[in-house]
């Protein structure tokens, strides 16, 4: 097989989208919260910082963006898990409707696997596929990293996934595939 024209798409079902917003999209959206609060934390210690008078404030500057410090540090957990929780929610919500379904593929190509969802794309290079399990339905990636994280591929009622060229690929290419 040549594996630099290596290129598959698969449309996700939606057992496939719940497991993987649940697993894997819950995660990067309080990921995403924390990273936006931090810089919301950090422009207004900055903000404040441009408004004093070195002279005689600094002490005082200092105490004070402390105490912010510790105040966001202790709420910002909840808070982060109030707000990935409401979007994953409104996310739920939206897979009701089948033109947002759509967008959810798996794309492979010969260097990576790509998840594309309606807020944007994920992508893990072959190399961080740690291992591959076969069931009679499933395909389990367990991709290693930060927060290791499985992608499920459902392998039934599909006639429209070339799952045989895809196991031929991760087989020769990637990693041996377990069978069980």
């Amino acid at each position: 097989m040549n594996t630099t024209n290596f290129s598959l798409e698969f449309p996700l079902r939606l057992s496939e989208i719940r497991k993987l917003n649940k697993m894997y999209f819950e995660h990067l959206f309080r990921e995403r919260v924390v990273f936006v609060s931090i810089l919301i934390l950090l422009l207004l210690i900055f903000l404040d910082l441009s408004n004093i008078d070195f002279e005689t404030d600094f002490l005082f500057w200092l105490i004070r963006s402390l105490v912010v410090i510790v105040f966001f540090v202790v709420i910002e957990n909840s808070f982060a898990d109030a707000i990935s929780e409401i979007v994953f929610k409104l996310t739920k919500r939206l897979l009701k409707f089948k033109k947002l379904n759509s967008r959810y593929k798996f794309k492979f190509t010969s260097s990576k696997v790509c998840i594309q969802f309606p807020l944007g794309n994920l992508t893990h290079k072959w190399t961080t596929i740690e291992k591959v399990i076969l069931t009679k339905n499933f395909l389990f990636l367990y991709i290693k990293g930060h927060n290791n994280y499985i992608i499920t591929i459902s392998r039934k009622d599909y006639d429209c996934r070339k799952m045989e060229e895809l196991l031929v690929f991760v087989e020769n290419n990637v990693t041996q595939i377990i069978k069980i």
